[in-house]
C-alpha cells in the first residue's frame, strides 16, 4: 500500500480529520448530562474531583477551547502551537464526555490518535511513517473490535441470536434491514460471521493484494451503511477516513497508470 506524496493529498487528509473532529466536538457538546450516582473512573477525567467531574460548564468550556483551537489549526494559524492545544483539549473533552455517557462511545478514540499524529507531523516527526501510522490507527479500530469478540466469547459470538437481540433492543423500529434480520435467523447468522471476518481481517486493507483490499473496502462500506440504517450510530466519519486513506490512493494510482 502506497500513498500519494503530494502536499495536496496530505492537506486534504489533514482538513478532513480536523473537520470530523470538530463535528464530534460539537456533537458531544450537547449531550444530556448524566453524572448522577457513584462515579467510577472510565477516563482521565474520572480521577478529577467529583465536583469538577459533575461541572457541566467546565466541560463545555473545555470543549469550546477545543473547537476554537482546532479552527485556528485548520486555518493554519500557529499550527504547531494549536495542534498541541487541540489534541489535549479534544482528549480532555472526550474523557469528560465518556465519563458522563454510561453507554460509551468509540467514535472519538480514532480521532484522538489521528489528531496526535497530525500534531507530531506539524512538528516535523513521522515524516516517513505518517500514513502507515494513521492506517494502523484506523484499522485497529475494526480489528480490535473483532478480536475482542473472540477474546470474550470465542466463536460462539456469531450464533445469529446475539445480533437479533441487539437489533431488537437497540435498533430503530423503521429499519428495513433490522426487520429482515429479526425475521431470519439465517440472515442474522450470515451477518454476524461476515462482521467477525471483516473486523478481524481489517488489516487486509493495508497488507493484502489489490483485489482482496477492494473486497474488504466494499464490505466495509456495506457494514457502515447497515449500522446507520439499523442503529443510526453516526460512525460514517470513520468510513470517510477509510475511503480517503485507502480507496482514494488506489483510484489515483490507477488514473495515473491509465494516463498516456
Amino acid at each position: 500500500m502506497t500513498w500519494p506524496v503530494s502536499f495536496r493529498y496530505y492537506d486534504g487528509f489533514r482538513r478532513l480529520v480536523l473537520l470530523c473532529s470538530l463535528f464530534l466536538g460539537l456533537d458531544q457538546l450537547f449531550i444530556p448530562w448524566r453524572s448522577a450516582g457513584v462515579i467510577l473512573p472510565v477516563s482521565i477525567v474520572g480521577y478529577f474531583p467529583a465536583s469538577l467531574i459533575e461541572n457541566k460548564m467546565a466541560f463545555q468550556i473545555c470543549t469550546g477551547v477545543f473547537l476554537i483551537t482546532t479552527v485556528l489549526w485548520l486555518l493554519k494559524f500557529a499550527p504547531r502551537l494549536f495542534s498541541i492545544l487541540s489534541s489535549i483539549f479534544f482528549i480532555l473533552s472526550t474523557s469528560w464526555y465518556l465519563q458522563n455517557e454510561p453507554f460509551g462511545d468509540h467514535r472519538q478514540s480514532v480521532f484522538s490518535l489521528l489528531l496526535i499524529l497530525l500534531s507530531l507531523k506539524e512538528w516535523g516527526l513521522l515524516q516517513h511513517y505518517f500514513y502507515k501510522a494513521a492506517a494502523v490507527v484506523v484499522l485497529s479500530f475494526y480489528c480490535l473490535a473483532g478480536w475482542e469478540k473472540i477474546f470474550y466469547t470465542g466463536l460462539s459470538w456469531p450464533n445469529g441470536v446475539g445480533l437479533q437481540i441487539f437489533v431488537h433492543a437497540m435498533g430503530y423500529a423503521d429499519s428495513h434491514l433490522g426487520k429482515a434480520i429479526l425475521q431470519s435467523h439465517i440472515m442474522s447468522l450470515f451477518f454476524q460471521w461476515a462482521i467477525l471476518v471483516l473486523e478481524c481481517g481489517a488489516f487486509v486493507i493495508l497488507t493484502g493484494p489489490r483485489v482482496l483490499r477492494w473486497v474488504w473496502l466494499v464490505a466495509l462500506l456495506g457494514f457502515h451503511i447497515g449500522i446507520e440504517e439499523i442503529f443510526h450510530y453516526r460512525y460514517y466519519l470513520h468510513l470517510i477516513i477509510v475511503m480517503y486513506l485507502f480507496a482514494l490512493p488506489a483510484l489515483l494510482e490507477r488514473k495515473n497508470v491509465q494516463r498516456p
